[in-house]
């Protein structure tokens, strides 16, 4: 029961929090959410850099285009990813999601069968790491970098399309979609 009142809680915040405009609200939970959690505001700001970049650039030459200035729009739309990234990151750290969505027989699945995907993809691409630091002496030269970084994903998408495919023949055999 704690974990389905603290999922829909983490979705209220994170709705209400999409519908703040105040830049000294979402900056002071910015500053708020630093203290709580150095740790995840690491990752939520690892996570969010070349979305909000790119996102940031775009608006940027735009508005230099156009003549219009952005106000405040900038400085609110990437607070506000910090933000929900963090409360996101920082609420499915405290929630046991399974738990949370057993109201839900298919919402459930859905969340086994993600979350296995997830660990089993994580599990391999450890793999990859550890096979390539035993079979590496010296550091890799960039080159090799990037062949090693292609093959990884190249087998990452073939699995992908693989795995999908597999369980979407499953989810029809046990009559979930036509």
């Amino acid at each position: 029961m704690k974990n389905k009142v603290l999922f829909f809680l983490l979705l209220f915040v994170v709705v209400v929090f999409t519908n703040i405009h105040c830049i000294e609200i979402l900056l002071l939970s910015g500053i708020f959410f630093l203290f709580l959690s150095q740790k995840i505001a690491y990752k939520s700001f690892k996570a969010i850099l070349f979305f909000n970049l790119s996102v940031t650039i775009g608006y940027l030459i735009q508005s230099a285009i156009l003549s219009k200035p952005l106000d405040d729009f900038l400085l609110i739309f990437n607070l506000r990813v910090f933000d929900i990234t963090f409360i996101t990151l920082y609420g499915f750290g405290k929630i046991n999601i399974i738990e949370a969505v057993s109201f839900s027989k298919s919402l459930k699945f859905l969340f086994v069968a993600t979350l296995s995907q997830i660990s089993s993809f994580k599990k391999t691409y450890d793999d990859f790491i550890l096979s390539l630091k035993s079979r590496s002496v010296n550091p890799l030269s960039q080159k090799n970098k990037k062949e090693f970084i292609s093959s990884m994903f190249y087998y990452f998408l073939k699995k992908s399309l693989h795995n999908s495919h597999e369980r979407t023949l499953a989810l029809k055999a046990r009559g979930f979609f036509d």
